[in-house]
């Protein structure tokens, strides 16, 4: 229940997000977290595209803290997932040293690396070596990555 859990998805990657228990049973069982995080960075070309996010929209703004990173929007500049990761340095970097947080990438292959980077410049930014942080999410098991 302590547990900290980073979404990252774009378009139909979202389905796994939708479909991961752990953030269900905590919003039966009390209607928030009791003390862990839940972030979810989705990308989408366009905000027509929301209809992929789903049921992940209806959650209460208290329970999960969104970020929507959009790379067609007319007028605007592309911005991606890794963009808005970036952008959320000080909520990513703690969590990248808290052993009871898990990161979960969802989406296209093509997405994967430009997620480890954020990752990797958010960790060095924080000051900790990316090596050392990037192998330790690995060997606990706490990077999971599901590109296709």
């Amino acid at each position: 229940p302590k547990s900290h859990i980073v979404m990252i998805c774009t378009g139909t990657g979202s389905a796994p997000m939708r479909a991961m228990t752990e953030w269900r049973r905590r919003l039966r069982k009390s209607g928030k977290f009791d003390g862990g995080k839940l972030l979810l960075f989705f990308g989408a070309r366009t905000r027509a595209e929301l209809p992929y996010f789903g049921p992940l929209q209806n959650l209460p703004k208290d329970f999960i803290d969104i970020h929507f990173a959009f790379s067609r929007e007319p007028g605007k500049p592309r911005t991606y997932v890794q963009d808005a990761m970036r952008a959320a340095v000080a909520e990513l970097a703690p969590l990248l040293a808290d052993p009871n947080a898990c990161f979960y990438v969802c989406g296209l292959k093509a997405m994967e690396e430009g997620v480890v980077l954020a990752l990797r410049d958010i960790a060095q930014q924080s000051g900790r070596s990316w090596d050392a942080v990037g192998s330790a999410l690995k060997r606990e098991g706490r990077l999971h990555l599901e590109t296709y």
